[in-house]
């Protein structure tokens, strides 16, 4: 792996003691995680989340009114996990989409709840 193709998953804090993660896209953007109610939580969707990136099935691609794009993904029994940040434009949505099947289930985790 090169170093512009490492890429790691970010285990928050949401200022009202629920948890999240953030899975930063090299276009730019970033995918957020729902909240969880507790570091136990956010670590088993993490997991989901890394299992099930692959799977194309899983992402559910969007358009707002105002033209931007985003998507949402899902794990295999169709629970949200969480959303993309909104793109401008699908070609930049799409590398996003790419990057985040080819990436994100290999990704180093690091805890910044501390």
């Amino acid at each position: 792996m090169t170093g512009k193709d490492i890429s790691h998953i970010e285990i928050r804090k949401a200022g009202n003691d629920e948890f999240y993660f953030v899975f930063r896209l090299p276009s730019g953007g970033m995918f957020a995680s729902v909240f969880f109610d507790s570091m136990s939580e956010v670590m088993v969707a993490v997991e989901r989340a890394k299992r099930d990136s692959t799977e194309k099935s899983n992402y559910l691609c969007d358009t707002k009114s105002t033209g931007e794009v985003y998507f949402v993904f899902r794990d295999k029994n169709n629970k949200p996990i969480g959303l993309s940040t909104i793109f401008e434009q699908e070609s930049t949505m799409t590398v996003g989409l790419k990057y985040m099947k080819k990436y994100l289930h290999r990704a180093e985790v690091t805890d910044l709840t501390t």
